[in-house]
């Protein structure tokens, strides 16, 4: 995938849209319950694992590996050149509201599926193809990905120039 669509592309899904100031958060293009913004952009290429930084609109390297065939259990799904791991970190939900386990996990969901949409929508826009993923053995992906007990795998997605 071209790196300006990549970079678009990450911008769309939850790139920052206002930067913070003093002690207030900066606003993503996707929402997020309490302003937590507990959802993680991670990205598989054949070069590595990256996590996407919104702040600086960056890709940090996490591994080396090519992991890709992890995205999803479907066969048809391995052979995409990109994915997108969604992965919910729990320690960032420190509002009154988001105490309890369930409500993380349901604000942890919804926010994921606005991110999600932003990258249906800039790929129908700029002709692209994505799907998303919700058959993933998160187990063996979040081992791979090197993750912390509190983060979560909510959501895969691939994504690929349409034939």
């Amino acid at each position: 995938m071209a790196e300006q669509d990549l970079s678009n592309l990450l911008w769309a899904a939850c790139g920052i849209t206002k930067s913070k100031y003093g002690n207030v958060k900066s606003k993503r293009t996707a929402p997020s319950a309490c302003n937590s913004q507990e959802i993680c952009v991670y990205v598989l290429l054949a070069k590595g694992v990256f996590l996407y930084s919104e702040e600086s609109h960056t890709l940090i390297e996490v591994a080396a590996a090519d992991i890709r065939e992890h995205i999803g259990t479907q066969k048809m799904m391995k052979s995409a050149p990109m994915g997108l791991v969604f992965v919910a970190d729990l320690s960032r939900m420190t509002s009154p509201y988001l105490k309890n386990k369930e409500a993380q996990r349901f604000c942890a969901w919804v926010d994921t599926g606005y991110i999600s949409q932003n990258v249906y929508l800039y790929c129908a826009a700029f002709g692209l193809g994505t799907v998303a993923l919700s058959l993933v053995d998160r187990d063996e992906l979040h081992q791979r990905m090197q993750l912390q007990e509190h983060e979560k795998i909510v959501l895969t997605q691939v994504v690929g120039y349409l034939p």
